[in-house]
């Protein structure tokens, strides 16, 4: 077990003052632990490396922390001065990595209006927390394909070949603010007393939803799949249904939809020109008969 419980000593106090205009007295701030994120898969499937969190680390530096990333000024409540990378030599994730997260300390001023606050966060109802920030690769823990730049087919949460899909971030550019939420996409990230190996059996859980994920992405491919059948008959009966399979089969599930949309665009104007044709030769019909009266 390792303690995140920390002493505000001189040196920790000098950091702080770093963010005030004031000097401040250590029994003017209230200070506290809280993890930040981590490189475990979270409830988007996805997770941060351990290159992108020492980065992180040092980009928080300073950050202010809010509530539900609602970025209004009166939203503030208290901000990050140090940061610190920690590797865990007895956890290993799910992706098979040493569990590292991001450690940070944090003070606020001890006010009429930040004691409710602090005695929450002592209380532990405040106390799980999320992150914003920008990164500029997302990685296919499958194949290794950068999302932003040439994505490929493999689906988050499903799995292939025994090995659940995530997107791995990297390359964080800024760091935006951390806000206290109520569910985290991180479950492990809040403001802590101590890191404990129980979080190991939250392994268990996040299996049991991948599993979840993956029985969902299937059936919802397999409607979206049927719905594609049902439109291509429609727009042309003479498209077999092998020939659709075979080519519904080899895309991935943005390219279903989009196949989809398109199809549904193909046949509203299909039926807008077969209608434009029929007032025409209804038109047409309507003359005739005028002019054979005039005759």
């Amino acid at each position: 077990m390792e303690s995140n419980d920390f002493i505000l000593t001189d040196e920790l106090l000098e950091k702080v003052n770093k963010f005030s205009r004031a000097k401040l007295a250590a029994d003017e701030i209230y200070t506290f632990p809280v993890i930040l994120c981590d490189n475990e898969v979270d409830r988007d499937y996805e997770r941060f490396s351990i290159d992108a969190l020492r980065k992180l680390a040092e980009l928080f530096i300073g950050k202010t922390g809010i509530f539900d990333h609602n970025p209004k000024g009166e939203n503030q409540t208290a901000r990050i001065f140090d940061t610190e990378v920690k590797v865990s030599t007895d956890r290993i994730t799910s992706a098979g990595e040493p569990y590292a997260y991001l450690s940070a300390k944090a003070y606020m001023i001890r006010t009429a209006k930040s004691a409710d606050l602090i005695a929450e966060i002592d209380g532990g109802i405040k106390k799980e927390v999320s992150v914003s920030c920008s990164v500029k690769s997302h990685i296919c823990s499958i194949c290794g394909a950068d999302m932003k730049k040439s994505p490929c087919t493999h689906i988050k949460g499903a799995e292939y070949g025994g090995k659940i899909c995530s997107y791995i971030l990297n390359d964080p550019f800024d760091a935006y603010e951390w806000s206290f939420v109520a569910i985290p996409a991180q479950k492990n990230a809040g403001v802590t007393k101590t890191y404990d190996n129980k979080y190991d059996k939250d392994y268990a859980a996040l299996k049991s939803e991948l599993a979840q994920a993956k029985k969902e992405n299937f059936q919802a491919r397999e409607m979206l799949k049927k719905e594609i059948l049902r439109l291509s008959f429609l727009y042309n009966p003479l498209i077999t249904v092998k020939t659709v399979g075979f080519l519904t089969n080899s895309l991935s599930f943005n390219q279903l939809l989009e196949l989809k949309e398109n199809l549904e665009q193909d046949l509203k104007e299909k039926e807008i020109n077969s209608k434009g044709k029929t007032n025409t030769t209804n038109k047409n019909i309507n003359e005739f008969k005028i002019t054979k009266k005039e005759n």
